[in-house]
């Protein structure tokens, strides 16, 4: 007998802002890594707004800060499952060395990330038009095209010298995001009528909610969350140009709640 596991779209809601941030980052970084290796003239500006949209992040906060503290909260709090006798210590010894590593890179850095990005006139130039409206053609920057007649290898070596300063911080976000991840074991729940509530104790400060709906399913959720509780509405929507509506049967679906 075979038996077929169900493969689950995840959406996910961050409950701080830290973690918010950190999602953000995330997906620039994974979108960066797609267009890059694509190496299409169509993909490789995006890669560049991926760096442009990254140098924006660094420059509005001090994200490099941030990373830092909660890798280095996260790293005080594995030192302490080390000491029980139930945890693969060798597992967690190879994750807390990487995170010491990580910790070290980021305190050595001196300054913004990507700071020395500014004085690149290229993309300094397509960051100043990228506030017009419309894509930037050929006409509004001759530069740009140039570049982009280059050789594929040509341009993917200037992408990743250019992403090298955010190098770190990806290593950082991504190394948090999959501990965190990790931190929860799924629920199962169900959702009466398409809607779920659940408060949260005083002491449960809950970093990130993960539902898992199964593949090829015709709802969504659409999460709601604070400090005490937070709420699940699903959502279908078979006709994009209409409003969604809320779910009238019992939804199954897992829950995950993190925090470490």
């Amino acid at each position: 007998m075979i038996l077929t596991v169900p493969d689950y779209q995840i959406y996910e809601q961050p409950i701080s802002e830290r973690i918010r941030s950190f999602l953000r980052l995330e997906k620039l970084f994974n979108q960066f890594a797609f267009h890059l290796q694509q190496g299409s003239t169509w993909d490789h500006p995006i890669a560049i707004q991926s760096i442009s949209d990254l140098l924006a992040f660094t420059t509005r906060s001090d994200i490099k800060l941030e990373a830092l503290k909660e890798i280095e909260r996260q790293h005080i709090k594995l030192e302490r499952l080390s000491k029980r006798p139930q945890v693969d210590h060798e597992q967690l010894d190879t994750l807390l060395t990487k995170q010491t590593d990580i910790i070290s890179q980021l305190q050595s850095s001196s300054g913004q990330l990507g700071q020395e990005l500014q004085s690149i006139e290229l993309l300094a130039t397509i960051r100043q038009k990228s506030s017009v409206p419309g894509c930037i053609c050929d006409f509004d920057l001759p530069a740009y095209q140039h570049w982009l007649a280059l050789p594929e290898i040509e341009r993917k070596q200037h992408l990743v010298k250019w992403y090298e300063p955010f190098t770190v911080l990806e290593d950082a976000v991504r190394i948090i995001l999959d501990v965190l991840r990790q931190s929860s074991v799924d629920i199962e729940e169900t959702a009466a009528s398409g809607f779920f509530q659940k408060s949260l104790g005083a002491n449960q400060a809950i970093q990130l909610l993960r539902i898992h709906v199964e593949d090829n399913k015709k709802y969504f959720p659409e999460i709601s969350a604070g400090k005490h509780r937070f709420s699940v509405r699903f959502l279908t929507n078979i006709n994009p140009q209409q409003r969604p509506e809320q779910c009238k049967d019992d939804i199954k679906f897992n829950l995950s709640m993190c925090n470490i």
